[in-house]
């Protein structure tokens, strides 16, 4: 499938305690490798072991710290981090309504990240406002952003006739 053109972006980052804890993790297990509690290992190999665990750390802050929204000219498409590894597209087609609301990603979710409940998934990072994408198929989706009224009117904007059937925002 060819790639829409991308109209708007949108990244939300994991919240800075989030990113605090992952790097901490690594650093405090990379910490006893260089330190050189085995000291059976030269100090090039404990050196090695340690950069490995300090890459894994940013690989995982890469693929998966936050989350992306792009606003395509055909669909609107979601993806975890800064590359599209784990990804959602949600052509226009199918959406019959959006709205932007704040809501308890807890309670409803059991927290952030790629989240189901009923008849409802959430895309989130962070925080308690998204942009809700309510399905053809009589699902939801939320949206987790930064700047929700601003990504509920790219998506309006860009989505246009598309949206013809929706629910009027209120």
């Amino acid at each position: 499938m060819a790639s829409d053109h991308v109209v708007y972006r949108e990244r939300t980052p994991w919240a800075t305690w989030v990113t605090v804890v992952v790097w901490g993790a690594f650093v405090a297990g990379a910490y006893p490798i260089l330190a050189g509690l085995n000291m059976d290992l030269p100090f090039e190999r404990r050196f090695v072991m340690a950069a490995c665990l300090i890459m894994v750390a940013a690989v995982v802050q890469l693929f998966f710290g936050g989350t992306t929204v792009l606003v395509e000219t055909g669909a609107v498409r979601v993806h975890l981090g800064l590359v599209p590894l784990v990804s959602k597209r949600i052509a226009y087609e199918r959406i019959r309504g959006l709205e932007s609301v704040r809501y308890h990603p807890i309670k409803e979710f059991g927290g952030w990240g790629i989240r189901f409940a009923r008849n409802k998934q959430a895309w989130t990072a962070r925080g308690d406002e998204a942009v809700v994408l309510q399905l053809a198929d009589g699902r939801e989706l939320y949206i987790g952003s930064d700047h929700p009224q601003r990504l509920e009117d790219r998506i309006r904007m860009v989505a246009g006739d598309h949206l013809a059937s929706s629910v009027p925002r209120a």
